[in-house]
Order: structure tokens, then sequence, then C-alpha cells
């Protein structure tokens, strides 16, 4: 069967099936709840390593390797979701994730913070396995941009509501009182009695949220039929190596994005960067909503070329600024890239997988995500610690221009 290309609209001319069904309420609110508690860590990570005794490249390096992990742990979470269930892994994903959590509250060495992002890597590496192939599962094939944008959504949503609060609730005089009651009753805080933020507080809930997302995906039904075992299993697919390499590009430059603005920020004179994420939050959420059949009426490259032309224009300026209202600016045009490229190509890869390949499908396009954000977590790390943030941002221009490239390349290909 001749598989569409990204240039061809997918979109059909009977009546739209429903999209907005329990299955896909649920998997939405387990996602916003996940990664909810997951965004607790992103802009508040680097001043927790900096207290440990911490550099720039340690910070990149620790944000980094459990993307690295998921990496690694997706070829085997891709074939367990095929075999076992996607709702299971889900709900082990959501609890590990808040078992970590929780034991952040007693790291105080880097060595055992790298120990904990390898379990985060492992948790996100199946539960994000996990959620993609329940949205292909569930997703009516004419709407599958439409569903990869709304799905995106509850994402954006919490990176817009949760790192300002995460910031606040850290630096928070007032709730420094409940802090220091936590750090009398927990045992074995004694070391963090000086410190002004609520590290322990912020722990606590990004561990709660995240049992949540555990306990929500218990109401969740199972649709997908599991595999029969087999004696070889791939550990990839080779119909979603088109669309990953484009992923591996764009996501090299968001651990750039997430983890060194507020550092960057915190050098032009800005205190709280929080609302950074929110205008990041808000130029994706917008995007999503306005161009969320785009794909599915005029074919994925209709938003995946200008994304990343968006997101190429918004390191650049990220580059080249000097003063804070520059971010704002900088910060928007990425929003509105993200919010383009990353369900085009999402919906892309649904499109060229069969439907008892799509678990592992899911995990290949997931591993271009997880590599770009560990290699580049590393490599923009080190590069910010000897160069500066300004060529850092340029490297990261370039990234997004070399996605841009290979997927100019390979959608021409297909086409002929």
């Amino acid at each position: 069967m001749t598989q569409p290309t990204a240039s061809s609209p997918t979109a059909s001319a009977t009546r739209p099936v429903p999209l907005f069904t329990r299955d896909f309420i649920l998997l939405c609110l387990v996602t916003l709840s996940y990664f909810s508690s997951f965004f607790f860590f992103f802009p508040t990570l680097p001043f927790f390593i900096t207290h440990l005794g911490g550099r720039a490249s340690d910070v990149g390096l620790l944000i980094g390797v459990s993307s690295l992990v998921a990496f690694s742990i997706k070829p085997l979470a891709g074939r367990w979701v095929d075999q076992h269930g996607r709702v299971a892994m889900m709900s082990a994903a959501a609890a590990l994730f808040s078992c970590a959590a929780v034991l952040h509250v007693w790291t105080f060495s880097l060595f055992f913070l790298f120990s904990l992002r390898i379990i985060y890597g492992i948790a996100i590496g199946c539960f994000t396995t996990a959620s993609g192939a329940y949205l292909a599962d569930i997703a009516p094939p004419a709407r599958r941009g439409e569903a990869a944008s709304y799905w995106g959504l509850v994402n954006s949503l919490a990176m817009g509501a949760i790192p300002p609060l995460a910031l606040g609730l850290m630096s928070s005089e007032s709730l420094h009182p409940l802090e220091t009651s936590l750090v009398t009753l927990l045992p074995g805080r004694e070391a963090a009695a000086a410190w002004p933020e609520n590290f322990a507080l912020l722990f606590l809930m990004a561990a709660s949220i995240s049992l949540s997302a555990c306990g929500l995906s218990r109401g969740m039904r199972e649709v997908h039929t599991p595999a029969a075992t087999r004696t070889r299993h791939p550990l990839y697919a080779r119909e979603a190596l088109f669309p990953t390499a484009v992923q591996f590009c764009l996501y090299l430059t968001f651990t750039s994005y997430t983890t060194f603005l507020p550092l960057h920020a915190h050098t032009l004179g800005m205190a709280n960067a929080g609302f950074l994420y929110s205008t990041y939050a808000l130029a994706l959420i917008s995007t999503r909503l306005v161009g969320a059949r785009l794909s599915d009426q005029r074919g994925r490259a209709a938003v995946i070329i200008p994304g990343l032309s968006c997101v190429m224009a918004g390191f650049f300026v990220f580059a080249l600024t000097t003063t804070p209202p520059l971010l704002y600016v900088g910060v928007a045009l990425y929003g509105l890239g993200v919010g383009l490229a990353q369900p085009g190509l999402s919906a892309l890869t649904i499109d060229r997988l069969a439907p008892e390949r799509r678990g592992l499908g899911m995990s290949t396009f997931g591993q271009g995500l997880d590599l770009g954000m560990g290699v580049g977590g590393v490599a923009m790390g080190a590069i910010a610690t000897h160069f500066g943030y300004s060529l850092m941002y340029l490297c990261g221009c370039g990234c997004a221009g070399l996605g841009l490239a290979i997927f100019l390349w390979g959608n021409h290909a297909g086409s002929r």
C-alpha cells in the first residue's frame, strides 16, 4: 500500500468522525497531570544543581542524561506497549516518576541526582511511548493532525502554567516556614536547613501531581489488542526514520531553551523567568488552536516548513538579545514554530505506520525527541560554559536549519 507523502492532504471528504471521545479526553487529562509534574523540574533544577556545586556544563549533562536514557529505553518500551498494552505502561511510568520526585527531597550530591535522572529517563521513555501509541490507536485517520495538535495543547498548558508556579513556590518567603517545618520533620534533611529555597515543598508537590496521573490512567480503556510474541523483535521502525530525523534536529534546540533560558534571563537582569515559559505556551497554544486542521487539509508540509523556519528565527533573536524584552520575541517565535512543526511531524509518522507497528513506530519517533534533548543538553551546556549563550543559540538556529533541509529533501524525494 502506498503511504501518503507529507505534501498530500489526508483529510477525507466524508463526515468527520468524533474526536473528543471519553478515551481522548482521559488521555489528555493523564498527559496534563504527568507533564505538570514534569515541568516542575525544568526551571528549578538548574538552581538545585547549583546548590549542589554544579556548573552550566553539569546542568546540561544532568538534564540531558534523562533524555538519553529515554532514547535507550524506547525500543524496549515500544515492544512492551505493543505486546502488553498502553494503559498499564502509562500507569507504571507515572508511579515511577512520582517515586523519583520524592527521592529528590533527600538528594545532596550530584552523583545521587545523576542516578535519579536515569530513573526519570526510564519513566519518560515509557510514558511518552505508551501515550503516543494510545493516541495513534484512538485518533480518527482523517483527523490525525488535529488530534496531535489538541493532545499537544495539554503539554503546552502545563509548560505555560507550571514554571511560574514552580519558581514562585521555590522562592516564596511566605511558604518558607512550612519548608522549615518539613526540614525538621523529615529525617536526613539537616543539610538543607540553611537553604532559602523551598525545594522539599517543590519536589513533594511534583510527586503528588504525578501520582494523580497514575490514578487517572486506571480509568482508561485499553483499545489495543496485544500482538503475539515474536522470536525476533526489531529495535526500530524503518518507516518512521524520516520524521524522526527531523524531530531530532528540532529538539536539539529544546534543552537549550528550557534549561538555560532562566540562567540567561538572570544574566540580563530578569528576576523570574517563569513568564517566558507562559509566553511560549500561549504562542504554542494559539498556533495549535488556529492550525489544528491545517495539516489534515493541506498536507503535513504546510505546517512543518513554516514551523521550522520560526524556530530558526526565534533562536536567531535569542543570540542577539541584550535586553529582557527581546527574549519575549524569541520565545514567541519559538512557540509558534514548535506548535506548527511538532504536531505535523507526529501526524506524518502515524500516517506511515500500520496498526500493529504503532507502538514501535511511535517509540522510534520519540527517540528523535529524546536523543535531540539529550545530545542538545550536553552539547549546548558545553558551548554555553566555554563560549557563552549567544553562540549556543546560534548553534540552535543551525540545528533547526538542518532539520528544515532534511525535511525539504525527504519530502521532495517522497513526492516523486
